[in-house]
């Protein structure tokens, strides 16, 4: 039962963002953008996922996220495990305030590193995430430097084992945009898998996909 529960939250804390470098720390959220949403206290979701698509070598990465208190989230992530990885590991950080009983406030910063010229700038963020019936809805702004961009996202589950996720954001400063449509399920006790394809509004810009799996365990007193 306790694992049931473990992976029934995680369905609603796991997702990494969309970057043009590809490098950054994956904040609890949906496929591209995060959400106000942050990991539960002493819970610990280990993460692999690999981004891949026509006329590109996929790339691997690994890493975790954590709720070391209340409202707190951190996590790490490291693209070094494929060709063309980013330069060392990424972190990032979110805390989560309550506005009302079915909407928060996510304040957080991505994309933490000691080498910018690799990985890209730090990836500061707001949002806002309101439960409306059975569909969560999340509104964000990143003031990412030459990158500002609002994002938008809806997630909904259609069954106890299948939740639809779709987003979209703004990158390149706001000349461009990339939406995305995906999934999330569990695949056995503490497993969840995730999967979505990102369509670049770009031109020439070619559809990118992830597969990612995500192992979810309690490090408090049992």
């Amino acid at each position: 039962m306790r694992n049931s529960l473990l992976v029934v939250l995680a369905l609603t804390l796991v997702g990494p963002m969309y970057c043009a470098r590809e490098a950054l720390a994956t904040p609890s959220g949906l496929n591209n953008i995060p959400t106000a949403d942050v990991v539960a206290e002493q819970v610990l979701v280990l993460q692999g996922f690999s981004e891949f698509g026509p006329a590109r070598e996929p790339s691997w990465f690994a890493g975790f996220k954590y709720g070391p208190a209340a409202n707190w989230e951190v996590g790490i992530d490291d693209a070094s495990l494929g060709p063309g990885s980013a330069g060392g590991p990424v972190l990032q950080a979110k805390y989560r305030a309550a506005l009302a009983p079915n909407a928060a406030l996510g304040l957080g910063a991505a994309n933490i590193s000691a080498d910018s010229d690799r990985n890209g700038d730090v990836y500061p963020y707001a949002v806002i995430s309101a439960a409306l019936g059975r569909i969560g809805g999340h509104l964000g702004y990143s003031a990412q430097k030459n990158n500002n961009a609002w994002f938008v996202g809806a997630d909904g589950a259609v069954s106890q084992s299948l939740t639809l996720r779709a987003d979209w954001t703004q990158v390149a400063d706001g000349e461009e945009s990339v939406s995305s449509l995906g999934v999330i399920a569990p695949l056995a006790p503490r497993w969840l898998v995730e999967g979505w394809a990102s369509f670049p509004s770009a031109e020439g810009a070619r559809t990118r996909y992830v597969v990612k799996l995500d192992y979810v365990v309690s490090l408090g007193k049992r």
